[in-house]
């Protein structure tokens, strides 16, 4: 099998199609200041003989005698979504289950250990759970994994996790562990979110956004792939191809979901087009997060997204939780649709071929297309304060992660390639891109002074954000230099 550059994003991106995910991807970033994060497939040709065998055999052999490694995990998001993280007992057939079986026996032969899992339904439960054992002082699991949003920003904030700069044998710096996550989630000098290909979730999170091609061929539009590689798709090409496409479809004198429209978003793709054009509501000074929302190129671009979100050329869902753009998309009556790409699963039955890109940039100008990670779709790896032999845990996360890119990463790519979605090399080329941007943001994550949800529900209804900021502005730096003298209080 040929893993091309930032595989990874594949791996993940269609978990769902595959019942599960894959792993961090990488390239260069030019705002990432943690240097390129390569991937399987971007390895010289001296490095493409590296398999999971000879990765493993480079990292320590130290046995731990049987010991039961527990794992606190979930597999799924919800009740539409799936996100596999743990195996069946047995190999199954489906790639990535056998995959992350096949993971997990190499490991326990490496350090003599037994792998047991413990699996909630939902990120809340496993978080209760934990938080219960963490405040009894009791040793019941010796890592968890699961989602930022809700597991791992849980288990930070209350002091109950290790700062992942500080625990031993865990080398950041190796390819296994996402760069980006590491430049844009670090928080009074510490870092919580640690992510990669050791979790099925990560890439999932990049937002995408689909083309339909029968559509487009309809139209005489030409794929916009070039336009991509030359750097020439920016939110004004976007916004051209979409105008005037809305049309009553069954002539009720309404424009609502049963209608034809020029693009489908779910509610968060206002921030995430913040994003690719290369801005935020934070970003990252001397190790902690500070606001980014007085900028003049900021203001230009939230009036832009609001502009564009105001028109009937722009359909969202009311609910982001009935998914109601999905059928929109899939009928064939829109032309894009963007979403995180763990979302990918609720299109697999689509009869019509879709392309995917990045979304686009701001102008030419912009040196890369960038691409937002919602933290409630990708999972981080938290080590308890209750840890007893936090060395034995590194150790064994370690090469978790490193067996992950080698035998998880490439099942999954493998899938995603049988697929009629990205069967082609320019297709993975797009997905090499968007990884390559990969982007978080703390906001997100924190919503300080209510700014993150007020941008987004300022936007579903096409009005300017920008009159907001200064009402929203000093509550937010307050929470937020509440939460850093937290973290900054822990020991």
């Amino acid at each position: 099998m040929k893993l091309r550059i930032f595989s990874v994003l594949l791996a993940a991106l269609f978990l769902a199609l595959a019942a599960c995910g894959g792993s961090d991807g990488g390239g260069t970033d030019a705002d990432a200041g943690n240097g390129s994060e390569k991937t399987p497939g971007g390895e010289t040709a001296a490095e493409q003989s590296v398999d999971v065998h000879s990765v493993l055999a480079g990292l320590p052999d130290t046995d731990y005698g049987g010991y039961e490694f527990r794992i606190l995990t979930t597999n799924r998001f919800n009740q539409t979504l799936e996100g596999r993280q743990a195996p069946e007992e047995e190999e199954t057939g489906e790639p990535i289950n056998d995959a992350l079986h096949r993971r997990d026996r190499l490991v326990e032969t490496k350090h003599g250990v037994h792998f047991k899992y413990t699996l909630g339904m939902e990120s809340d439960e496993i978080l209760a759970m934990a938080r219960r054992a963490v405040r009894a002082g009791s040793d019941e699991f010796d890592m968890g994994m699961d989602m930022m949003m809700v597991f791992t920003r849980g288990l930070a904030q209350d002091g109950a996790a290790i700062d992942f700069n500080s625990m031993p044998n865990i080398d950041l710096s190796n390819d296994w562990w996402s760069k980006y996550a590491q430049r844009d989630l670090t928080i009074a000098g510490r870092f919580y979110f640690p992510t990669g290909d050791i979790t099925a979730r990560f890439a999932g999170s990049q937002y995408i956004m689909l083309f339909n091609r029968k559509l487009f061929l309809d139209y005489g539009y030409e794929y916009p792939y070039q336009m991509v590689l030359d750097g020439e798709w920016t939110i004004d090409v976007f916004s051209g191809m979409i105008r005037d496409k809305t049309r009553d479809m069954n002539g009720d004198g309404v424009i609502d979901k049963e209608d034809f429209f020029g693009a489908v978003f779910e509610p968060m793709v206002s921030f995430s087009l913040l994003h690719a054009s290369g801005e935020g509501l934070t970003k990252i000074v001397d190790g902690n997060p500070v606001l980014n929302v007085g900028n003049e190129r900021a203001l230009q671009i939230m009036d832009a997204v609001a502009e564009l979100f105001g028109r009937e050329d722009v359909w969202l869902p009311r609910n982001w939780a009935t998914y109601d753009e999905v059928p929109v998309f899939v009928e064939d009556r829109a032309l894009f649709a963007a979403m995180t790409g763990t979302n990918l699963m609720m299109y697999r039955e689509m009869e019509s071929d879709f392309g995917i890109i990045p979304l686009p940039k701001w102008d030419k100008a912009q040196p890369e297309y960038y691409s937002f990670c919602q933290a409630w779709g990708s999972a981080a790896v938290v080590v308890p304060q209750t840890n007893p032999d936090i060395e034995r845990t590194g150790t064994v996360i370690e090469s978790l992660a490193a067996a992950s890119r080698y035998l998880v990463t490439p099942a999954a790519y493998d899938v995603t390639l049988k697929t009629k979605y990205a069967r082609d090399e320019t297709s993975e080329k797009m997905l090499d891109i968007i990884v390559a941007g990969s982007r978080y943001d703390f906001m997100y994550i924190y919503n300080w002074g209510n700014m993150y949800s007020t941008y987004e529900s300022t936007l579903r209804n096409g009005d300017s954000f920008v009159p907001r900021i200064e009402a929203l502005e000093d509550r937010a730096q307050i929470q937020m230099e509440a939460t850093i003298e937290a973290y900054e209080s822990f020991d």
